[in-house]
């Protein structure tokens, strides 16, 4: 048994330590490059979701975040350390930096050294666990030092970010087939680390299969965990009336597909639908540009909603990513309203969508195919033939299933 399993063994169970003490350690130290409120999408709020429902199952966890300064914080139980970043800039800043200041930022980034001094506070909170998630801004430096200091060692896959310098395999409107020599250079550190994963946790089956194609963590245990969707499951009984209206929810990028989606719907020979677009540019800019290119009578833009009431105004929520997507979350919280979705043959989507049960799924590059399964979509709202299992995403049942991964 290794000395990480070991010393875990020991704490959470109660059991007199090797030097003969009896200690039960409920603490877990969590890691991820942004929390509340410097959010930037769903793994900042997955990280929150996850950190308060320990704290409500009677663990202690504590967060450590990148910021712009440090602070420490206490937020709805949660301690939260915000540590200036040892970096260039601090990565929310990115999109105004060059390429030469991203370059730097990235090579500092494979393996940050200036991080050291966080094994303080590694010390003084005394964990039971470290679990990782998001890396960027920290590196996998995290990783060497839960090593070095004997301490069990989860991580969760959010993102390509291991694999790829844009965290997204995405380039020039297309999926990456394979790593490019620039992302193979930049990764070759964190793969290496990966080495010092004690159990490793996809938050879909898609995400853990292509780190693991590409040789990361072979020493790790492998858990597949869903993204937790804090919401009461609200199935409901649609009334078929003579407009349907689509809805589409999140950034609006060229890799989402908002452009995809939106020449589809303007081509589509069924007229008695409305399209509602729920979010903000990537750009101002390219916010304008779509909001000039598609302006039609039954294509609304409605800006960006921060609470979730939008679902109110959908029959059919629309998930048209070219981005091969590591979860899906919009997807899944359409699913508790009761409502369908009609998603693209990309990432994990494939793996959350079941045909003819809680939407379909289509294929972006086969023509025809959107229309045809939107058909199809509208037919199982006619039949009220929605069928959706909330249980692997509610918060009780991630909670539970982390809390066996760290064995507390």
């Amino acid at each position: 048994m290794s000395n990480c399993l070991h010393r875990l063994y020991f704490i959470s169970y109660n059991l007199p330590t090797p030097e003969g003490e009896v200690h039960i350690n409920k603490k877990v130290l969590i890691f991820n490059s942004l929390y509340f409120p410097d959010e930037a999408g769903g793994a900042e709020h997955s990280v929150k979701t996850l950190a308060e429902g320990l704290f409500e199952y009677g663990i202690k966890p504590v967060v450590v975040t990148t910021s712009t300064k440090p602070a420490t914080r206490v937020i709805n139980g949660v301690k939260v350390y915000y540590i200036k970043t040892r970096n260039l800039y601090w990565m929310k800043d990115s999109k105004r930096k060059n390429v030469l200041q991203k370059a730097i930022w990235h090579t500092i980034d494979m393996f940050n050294p200036f991080y050291s001094f966080l094994k303080q506070i590694v010390k003084e909170e005394n964990p039971a666990v470290i679990h990782t998630n998001n890396l960027a801004g920290f590196s996998v430096y995290i990783w060497k030092m839960a090593k070095e200091l004997g301490i069990p060692l989860i991580h969760t896959i959010r993102d390509h970010y291991l694999l790829c310098i844009r965290s997204t395999m995405f380039k020039n409107g297309r999926n990456c087939e394979k790593q490019c020599s620039i992302c193979k250079f930049y990764s070759a550190p964190k793969k290496f680390a990966s080495a010092y994963v004690d159990v490793v946790v996809g938050i879909s089956k898609f995400i853990l299969s292509k780190h693991l194609l590409y040789g990361f963590f072979r020493n790790a245990k492998k858990e597949v965990i869903y993204n937790t969707i804090d919401m009461e499951f609200t199935p409901r009984k649609t009334t078929y009336s003579p407009f349907i209206k689509l809805g589409y929810a999140g950034l609006l990028a060229p890799e989402k597909g908002i452009e995809f989606l939106l020449a589809s719907f303007i081509n589509l020979k069924r007229k008695n639908l409305k399209l509602l677009i729920f979010g903000r540019g990537v750009t101002p800019e390219y916010e304008f540009y779509l909001k000039r290119k598609y302006k039609r009578e039954n294509i609304y833009f409605m800006g960006y909603r921060k609470d979730k009431d939008f679902f109110n105004e959908i029959d059919i929520m629309v998930v048209p990513s070219l981005v091969h997507e590591a979860f899906g979350r919009v997807a899944i919280e359409a699913n508790f309203q009761g409502i369908p979705v009609l998603a693209s043959n990309r990432g994990a989507l494939l793996e959350l969508i079941k045909n003819g049960e809680n939407g379909m799924i289509f294929n972006p590059e086969k023509e025809g195919d959107f229309e045809q399964k939107l058909s199809l979509v509208i037919s199982m709202l006619k039949e009220n033939k929605f069928k959706f299992d909330p249980a692997p995403f509610s918060k009780d049942y991630t909670i539970k299933q982390y809390l066996k991964i760290y064995n507390l």
